[in-house]
């Protein structure tokens, strides 16, 4: 399946019809983290992470994504 999150030299492009309900995608634009899901109902959202720290963290461990937000979160 097409990646539903693609970063182009102009900007995000997202294809929700082909996001997993409730699996975050994630992209690096402009210095941010962008997080976008679909839930159950077929809402797309999506969340800004600007934090440089946080966006260095996730950017070095892309697979913990969900535990950086998480620690994060608590601060």
């Amino acid at each position: 399946m097409e990646n539903p999150v693609i970063v182009e030299k102009d900007g995000i492009k997202i294809k929700p019809e082909n996001m997993i309900v409730d699996k975050m995608y994630y992209c690096i634009y402009d210095n941010k983290v962008y997080i976008f899901y679909k839930d159950e109902e077929n809402l797309t959202h999506c969340y800004e992470v600007d934090d440089p720290v946080v966006v260095q963290e996730i950017i070095d461990n892309p697979d913990n994504l969900e535990d950086i937000l998480l620690k994060h979160s608590k601060e």
